[in-house]
């Protein structure tokens, strides 16, 4: 009405005063009252039988120079039965089509005048009109347009429609199908749906449609042709199939839609047997479906279980397969299963590297590399203690075998090269744990802060160094120091105080100078007799201090002594043995944490430390595994360690002067298994030990951390585009992106969206992810290629499009120019 208004206000001129509105079908005869109000002129309704009247009406207000409005609710007469004819040749004339102006009001051209017409019961709703007019534009197709609107798309595109109503369901009677039939445009959809995806069967439903995209892309994924069993599923514009998949799993709103969706047609579609006959080569490119993932899983542990750990797959080692799938869609889902496939593979490839007659070169060999096999296996017992139910089938089978190479090929044959060749006499003075202060605390020149974690051993360190070298905060060195018999921290946590003498008293009790240190605030004392400027506590207390405290505490302390208690806290109580890996991964962040705040305390010099290791096995000890020394007198028994007057003579027992341990003249012995074999001696916890003759007991880390001021300097990973030939020859291209730098303390890992937009920046292609991840320093392995398909859609020959690099964490984009230059059909008339 306002705009009805406005134009007859507009047909009142000097030259012209009266208007005559025949409207035939009487559409507006409700709306003259409001009219009235609002028109500058006078209204005369002139019903059929008052043309006369009306004339006479219209004759005085000519005299009186006025002017009016003729409105008649009916059609206008025959020029031989109007008897105002010569009125209407001399003024003008108002037709209002209520079709017209709401096509006017929806911006809609002239040509979409029968859309509109049929479309009156849509439009009927404000709600409906309002969103319609949100969303059309110049460009845009009414129908599809109106498909957005009742399907609740958030764009007009027909994938964004598509989205909208598998979001709904994929069953046969969708709510929004069922909207689209109420208004007549339910067979428009699938025509768009036919032009789009080529999905052109005679019934077409949702679940088809989205078995054929699926399927399409699947084996277009692995570059295989769609078997003939799937044959009526086969579509003719698989590229925007293609794009479908990749935008929706790239939409946060659409990811959970979309992995319903591809277990509903897997299911559907038999998937199961007709994707178990293809090779695994062909398998690993393909992620539609979360399924084919514990297909894969499944064969992994087939060949692990058959010894198979240097097979290939295609050109890929078991390695590559695996790191491959954890960086493709279903990673989430089935990341821990694959940690304890990669676990297990590196296990089952351990080799022994033979026996040896001195011991430094078998510390060496354990702190360079052999330390990997105890982190490989904490980590595979993790991975298979957290495995989610549905997916223990897959990784269960390899408990055994994991199990039996790491106690037998493994543990057992370490524990007897270190018993072949360890002798307290032989331990460098440098590397003895009781020379630790005067190696490592007195000669510090700055304020240093000592971590000592109960249990902590050397490869547990190895991790903690890893992650503070990633971070360029932290300069690192790793030294190590071996233990007394027996290992445990009644022996390693006085070694570790300042002291001229050490002495087994009783029961568990070393002494210090003739003084106790079996608590924390007699370590205070005995450290402050040796520096007043010392001090001693808790990590627990510190990190619970507010940082004023932690200031007060630090200020003028030259040393201070921390201690932590996490893992062996958890593996000494038979409640919670089982979780002490957990606890290793606990105290790793733990430490973490205190050397950060230390380093925000300006503390520069941090040493970690242990006061003994242990070992840990998740299968139950056999009988045969216990060692019974109940014949030999004993005054002191535990499971991996025995105090005798007299060395126990007996396979498989060594023995040590408790003298030449900790340096003084004491001649009883400290008698051990040399093996991984325990005592029978009380006590519930068997899995978890430590006191016994082992590097994972006695070999433990000094982790000396350097820290520095200032902000972090390191950066994401950069990638550039190194693609030889910068032209577009078909829809689905291959492009070469490099890894600037290795990761380093300096560069780390950075994910990326790799796509092709136009000059505007629409996208024009699929998004496919990239993770630069490599620390190989070789830049030719910095090279990954990257598949990028592009939207059936029409592009401009010989024009130029651009790659984007979009750096998902700092929203930084890399772009590099490519020409078109492909024969393109022409679009569909609407945005796919």
């Amino acid at each position: 009405m306002t705009q009805i208004t406005e134009a007859l206000n507009g047909m009142f001129t000097p030259s012209n005063h009266f208007v005559f509105w025949y409207d035939d079908e009487g559409a507006f005869a409700d709306n003259i009252v409001e009219l009235r109000e609002n028109l500058n002129v006078p209204i005369i309704e002139m019903a059929a039988s008052q043309q006369f009247h009306t004339k006479l009406q219209l004759l005085e207000i000519q005299e009186a120079g006025g002017s009016a409005l003729v409105y008649s609710p009916v059609p206008k007469p025959a020029l031989n039965e109007d008897f105002l004819a010569d009125f209407e040749r001399f003024s003008r004339s108002y037709s209002a089509d209520a079709v017209t102006m709401l096509r006017e009001e929806l911006q809609l051209p002239a040509d979409q005048q029968g859309f509109v017409s049929d479309q009156q019961a849509f439009f009927a709703s404000k709600e409906r009109k309002t969103r319609f007019q949100k969303l059309y534009g110049p460009k845009k197709n009414p129908t599809l347009t109106l498909l957005a609107v009742l399907s609740k798309a958030d764009e007009v595109t027909l994938s964004g429609v598509l989205r909208a109503v598998i979001h709904e369901s994929t069953d046969a009677d969708n709510s929004i199908l069922s909207s689209f039939a109420k208004y007549g445009v339910l067979t428009q959809f699938w025509d768009f749906i036919a032009k789009g995806y080529g999905y052109v069967p005679a019934e077409p439903t949702l679940l088809g449609l989205m078995s054929a995209i699926f399927l399409n892309f699947a084996f277009d994924q692995g570059q295989v042709e769609l078997p003939d069993y799937y044959h009526t599923y086969k579509i003719t514009q698989v590229n925007n199939a293609i794009s479908f998949i990749q935008n929706s799993r790239n939409l946060f709103t659409a990811q959970q839609d979309i992995q319903r969706t591809a277990v509903e047609v897997w299911q559907a579609v038999d998937a199961a047997q007709q994707f178990q006959k293809l090779d695994v080569s062909v398998l690993m490119h393909i992620d539609a479906f979360p399924q084919l993932d514990r297909m894969i899983v499944k064969w992994l542990t087939g060949r692990l279980l058959d010894g198979d750990v240097a097979t290939k797959v295609g050109r890929n080692t078991l390695d590559e397969l695996i790191s491959q799938r954890q960086n493709m869609t279903y990673h989430e889902q089935y990341d821990q299963v694959y940690e304890i496939e990669l676990a297990a593979l590196r296990l089952l490839r351990f080799h022994n590297a033979g026996d040896s007659d001195d011991l430094g070169g078998l510390v060496q060999r354990y702190t360079t590399t052999e330390y990997t096999i105890d982190t490989t296996y904490r980590k595979f017992i993790q991975g298979m203690q957290k495995v989610i139910p549905d997916q223990e089938d897959l990784v269960v089978p390899l408990r055994a075998k994991v199990e039996n190479t790491y106690l037998n090929d493994y543990l057992s044959t370490s524990i007897n090269h270190w018993n072949q060749v360890y002798a307290p006499t032989k331990v460098p003075t440098r590397n003895l744990q009781r020379k630790f202060y005067s190696n490592y605390v007195s000669n510090q020149q700055n304020r240093t802060v000592v971590i000592i974690s109960d249990a902590f051993r050397f490869e547990a360190a190895k991790e903690l160094q890893a992650q503070l070298d990633q971070q360029d905060k932290f300069e690192t060195t790793m030294d190590w120091t071996i233990t007394g018999l027996p290992s445990v921290t009644y022996f390693g946590m006085p070694a570790l105080l300042p002291n001229h003498q050490l002495a087994y008293a009783e029961e568990k009790k070393v002494t210090v100078d003739d003084q106790d240190c079996d608590s924390l605030e007699k370590r205070r004392a005995i450290l402050q007799q040796e520096d007043p400027n010392s001090d001693a506590i808790g990590v627990t207390e510190f990190l619970a201090m507010s940082t004023d405290a932690r200031t007060a505490l630090l200020t003028g302390k030259n040393t201070l002594y921390m201690y932590h208690n996490e893992i062996d806290n958890t593996g000494e109580s038979p409640r919670s043995e089982n979780q002490v890996f957990d606890a290793v991964s606990r105290t790793i962040d733990q430490l973490s944490r205190v050397i950060e705040i230390l380093r925000n305390r300006s503390i520069r010099n941090v040493l970690v430390t242990a006061d003994h290791g242990f070992i840990y096995r998740w299968a139950p000890i056999d009988e045969a595994n216990k060692i019974d020394i109940s014949s030999f007198p004993t005054f002191k028994k535990e499971q991996r360690y025995a105090f005798s007057e007299q060395p126990i003579e007996l396979t498989g027992v060594g023995s040590q002067k408790i003298g030449e341990i900790l340096g003084n003249s004491d001649q009883r012995y400290v008698n051990y298994p040399t093996n991984f074999n325990i005592f029978k001696a009380p006590g519930a916890g068997q899995n978890y030990v430590h006191g016994g003759a082992s590097l994972q007991e006695m070999l433990v880390p000094v982790l000396e951390v350097t820290t520095k001021r200032g902000r972090s300097q390191a950066e994401n990973a950069r990638i550039h585009d190194v693609t030889a030939n910068s032209r577009i020859t078909s829809r689905q291209l291959t492009v070469r992106l490099m890894q600037d730098d290795p990761i380093s303390e300096m560069v780390t890992p950075a994910h990326y969206t790799i796509y092709f937009v136009d000059d505007a920046h629409r996208k024009i292609s699929g998004e496919t992810a990239f993770v630069a991840d490599i620390s190989d320093p070789d830049p030719k392995a910095r090279i990954k290629p990257v598949r990028v398909t592009l939207a059936e859609q029409p592009f401009i020959n010989g024009h130029t499009y651009h790659l984007v690099l979009h750096n998902d964490e700092t929203g930084v984009e890399y772009t590099s120019d490519y020409q078109m230059d492909i024969v393109i059909q022409g679009g569909f008339g609407f945005d796919i």
